[in-house]
């Protein structure tokens, strides 16, 4: 009776063994995906935090030439030397800077 209970013990444990393996494999190439789709969109990101003026245009040259290294670079380079989208200035309310006349 014993000898049953630890061979059902190690199958067990096996299992859980097998599960967890395979639960970390799927999490690494998840992780792998992930930082691969931040690495091919790079230029993206950048145009996108310097407000660039073509984002647009970077954004869909890098879906559809960024697996080409050669225009995932040119588009890194764009997007660091291109020019900046003038932001609009929000306007701040009249009574801030130029109180009411008395």
């Amino acid at each position: 009776m014993s000898t049953l209970m630890v061979i059902g013990i190690v199958v067990l444990t096996l299992i859980g063994l097998g599960i967890a393996a395979v639960f970390l494999h799927v999490v690494v190439w998840l992780l792998g995906a992930i930082l691969g789709l931040f690495i091919y969109f790079i230029p993206s990101i950048i145009a996108a935090a310097r407000h660039h003026e073509h984002f647009l245009w970077i954004l869909v040259l890098n879906i559809v030439l960024g697996w080409s290294g050669i225009a995932w670079i040119i588009l890194i380079v764009w997007a660091i030397l291109g020019e900046r989208r003038e932001l609009p200035l929000r306007k701040l309310g009249a009574d801030v800077f130029n109180p009411p006349a008395r």
